[in-house]
């Protein structure tokens, strides 16, 4: 059975009926898929663009392009990496989690030349072009690739290797042996870009220009690239390239004033790196978030009753009155009713019996109250993802 919390109710009150908005958190998978019998994870910072790199070595004030005066990037990188080790961890999707001394990056220069050595000598051969060589590191070859800071004047060299990313065999098997773990995360690339923006200089070119035009906006964006590697096959599983973009808003009309109200930018770099790596844990391994459920009162003293009941989180007991209500010759009482069971099942885990509450609820009003209509349809939309969701965490 699912557990869910109730956390806050809100009385509200709608043309037709008055309604109890609910503050509950519901467990939703991750967009990855991690085997169940992979309990054993290992982390590393293991960041290639920690020295300062010409492609985001700037920042905008409007249409000024200003040199960063310190890395923030390097720093920004370290909270982005914390932050998503400390979710994962709290997510308990892992048993144990391993966290790898961090390798320095700022004295070395990455080459792909054994990636194109391989991939010109397979072509020679008329070969497969790809053959032998793992497609995942070659994509994340051409990512670095694209950022590749040419002014560089750094003299060590780090050769991609064409199986394994910035890690040899032996590392990886090295890694695999010592630790006993099934997966490994390598944050081997991250980079910010931000810039604060007055109405003047934001585009007019579309039809939300008028709304824009009265905004100034502070813009950060994250890239950051994770590269898993399954130690149990001792392969390079996915490279994982993911930008987020996390703004500030605020209703003023000059540079100088969008200065003064919005966030310090390095306030704004850090706090967008806290947003990302909680973002990219979410998207790694399912995690908890918080949605409204509503449900109706059926009046006194019934509604005293449910109420307190669900306040303290006792949804079989409320689900007691409400079934027996159900059958109420009075069509709304037994359609709330009906709504509300399904509430009350899906508190308990039972998607399907939660359906059939709401199609029965949906039916017995025959579509002629268009408020209940669409918090029928909108609630059986909600179970269905609930449905699929709940599938897949148990897959």
């Amino acid at each position: 059975m699912l557990v869910i919390m109730c956390l806050v109710v809100v009385q509200s009150c709608s043309l037709v009926y008055n309604t109890r908005i609910l503050k509950i958190e519901v467990l939703v998978p991750g967009r990855t898929k991690i085997p169940k019998d992979y309990k054993k994870a290992v982390i590393r910072y293991n960041n290639s663009n920690v020295a300062p790199n010409q492609f985001f070595n700037y920042y905008f004030e409007d249409n000024n392009k200003l040199p960063e005066i310190i890395n923030t990037d390097s720093i920004a990188s370290e909270i982005y990496y914390q932050v998503f080790t400390e979710k994962l961890k709290n997510q308990q999707v892992f048993d144990t989690i391993i966290e790898l001394k961090p390798f320095d990056f700022s004295d070395i220069t990455i080459s792909d030349s054994l990636i194109y050595k391989q991939i010109e000598s397979n072509i020679s051969n008329q070969s497969e072009q790809f053959s032998g060589m793992n497609t995942e590191v070659y994509q994340f070859s051409r990512f670095l690739k694209k950022y590749e800071d040419k002014d560089s004047n750094r003299f060590k060299i780090l050769f991609i290797d064409p199986e394994y990313g910035l890690y040899t065999k032996s590392q990886i098997e090295k890694i695999a042996h010592s630790t006993e773990a099934d997966l490994f995360f390598s944050l081997d690339f991250f980079a910010e870009l931000d810039g604060i923006f007055s109405p003047s200089y934001l585009s007019s070119d579309s039809a939300m220009y008028y709304y824009f035009s009265h905004i100034s906006r502070e813009i950060v964006y994250t890239l950051a690239c994770w590269n898993v590697y399954d130690l149990k096959k001792m392969e390079f599983s996915r490279s994982l390239q993911k930008l987020d973009t996390i703004q500030w808003t605020e209703p003023v009309y000059s540079l100088r004033e969008a200065k003064r109200v919005l966030p310090p930018r390095k306030d704004a770099v850090f706090n967008a790196a806290d947003i990302a790596g909680s973002r990219f844990a979410e998207f790694m391994a399912p995690h908890w978030i918080e949605v409204d459920r509503m449900y109706y009162p059926l009046g006194q003293p019934e509604s005293g009753k449910t109420n307190k009941l669900v306040d303290e989180n006792r949804w079989l007991e409320a689900a007691v009155i409400w079934k027996k209500n159900t059958s109420s010759k009075n069509k709304n009482v037994a359609a709330k009713s009906m709504f509300n069971m399904a509430v009350a099942c899906e508190m308990n885990g039972e998607m399907d019996a939660a359906i059939d509450w709401v199609v029965k609820s949906i039916y017995l009003m025959e579509n002629k109250n268009e408020i209940h209509t669409f918090n029928c349809r909108d609630y059986i939309n909600i179970l269905a993802r609930r449905k699929i969701d709940i599938q897949k965490l148990e897959n």
